[in-house]
């Protein structure tokens, strides 16, 4: 657990990067640091490694005040990553990873294997191993900056807008990737990023800072995006929260069924009777081959022969969201999202009422926001 207690950051001049923040930061859990310029994210995550020393106020770890170990010591002790990966530029990217075994007198070996043994983690071929940060992409180099983090299995990682700088579609990847590691690992992480978007898809918890380093709201995402706790948290969040929010429903609690489903060996003369104007073509293992237009049908035949409109994409019942579900709905020609399993064999259908009833249970089963989830600058 990390621990702020009345946090302030006051700079010669008036300066106030930090104003009196209070909040926890759970043992493994991530807490996402999200604010306007100048709210004193990253300031605050400075302030656990001591980078940045407090006006007043403490950091705990553990209950421990972190003022109670050298700097050297307790940054050994915590994983840093940051924005453009840092990495040694005359080192090897082996030996960039080591860097912390290294300085705890690892032995080379120890210290080179356990790289490897990180790569691997991270997804990077051992092959390159023995080449130099210039040598990869950009999203290679961020991979190994965490890699890096992780080298002395640290409890604690700190993450400085460590997507911010790759192209978008290796930012989604190397999100995925670091969900998958903290599903495994479980680490105590506190991640700093301006994306609103980030930070709902990677925090358990949210922090929002204001100009002058206030904490006007600590709350999991679902509950910051159904309840934001005054007009700058919403206007900060953006006026799709309610999009954003369906993320968190599970498409499971929508309504499904099997009106206008039919085997590909069907007469299309049945297909016909369809309420909808269109019927799913399924085929003899129940995996979704097409929509059927029921006015543009043939006067004789079975559907497997019909030309079929694209189901544009399915959802997984089971592992998607209500939001996935709606923008497969969206794009299907029939206006119906269709739902599969695991193997992607047909479970049911669910069209916009059916997801709209999905998203009323959800509004009805929400709990009230706890009070003390909520920063007013201390």
């Amino acid at each position: 657990m990390i621990t702020f207690e009345g946090v302030t950051k006051r700079y010669p001049g008036g300066t106030v990067a930090l104003d009196d923040v209070s909040l926890d930061c759970p043992t493994g859990r991530i807490t996402v640091f999200v604010g306007t310029s100048g709210g004193g994210k990253t300031t605050a995550l400075r302030t656990v490694n001591r980078m940045v020393e407090p006006t007043s106020g403490r950091v705990l770890i553990d209950g421990q005040d972190v003022r109670e170990h050298k700097p050297a010591e307790l940054r050994r002790g915590i994983g840093y990553v940051i924005q453009h990966a840092g990495l040694f530029p005359h080192r090897t990217i082996e030996d960039n990873i080591a860097t912390v075994p290294y300085l705890l007198r690892w032995n080379k070996k120890k210290a080179r294997a356990r790289a490897h043994e990180l790569m691997e983690r991270v997804g990077l071929e051992r092959a390159m191993a023995r080449r130099y940060p210039f040598q990869l992409s950009g999203g290679q180099q961020q991979r190994v900056g965490v890699a890096r983090a992780l080298a002395a299995d640290p409890p604690i990682m700190l993450m400085d807008e460590p997507f911010s700088a790759v192209d978008p579609v290796v930012r989604t990847e190397l999100q995925d990737e670091f969900l998958r590691l903290q599903e495994e690992l479980h680490k105590t992480i506190v991640f700093v990023t301006h994306d609103v978007d980030e930070a709902i898809k990677l925090g358990d918890r949210i922090a929002v800072f204001q100009t002058g380093g206030r904490l006007v709201q600590v709350d999991s995402p679902e509950t910051l995006l159904a309840r934001p706790a005054n007009d700058f948290v919403a206007g900060f969040i953006g006026h799709d929260r309610g999009i954003r929010r369906l993320s968190f429903i599970p498409a499971s609690s929508a309504p499904l069924h099997e009106r206008d489903v039919l085997p590909a060996d069907t007469q299309v003369e049945r297909a016909r009777d369809a309420s909808g104007g269109w019927v799913l073509v399924v085929d003899a293992d129940r995996r979704p081959l097409g929509w059927a237009a029921t006015g543009a049908l043939p006067g004789s035949g079975v559907l497997g022969d019909v030309d079929l409109a694209p189901i544009g994409h399915t959802f997984d019942v089971t592992g998607d969201s209500v939001r996935a579900a709606l923008d497969a709905a969206i794009l299907s020609p029939s206006g119906r999202a269709v739902g599969v399993d695991g193997a992607g064999r047909l479970v049911g259908v669910a069209d916009q009422h059916d997801l709209s009833t999905a998203i009323a249970r959800a509004d009805a089963a929400a709990e009230p926001r706890p009070a003390e989830a909520t920063g007013d600058g201390g």
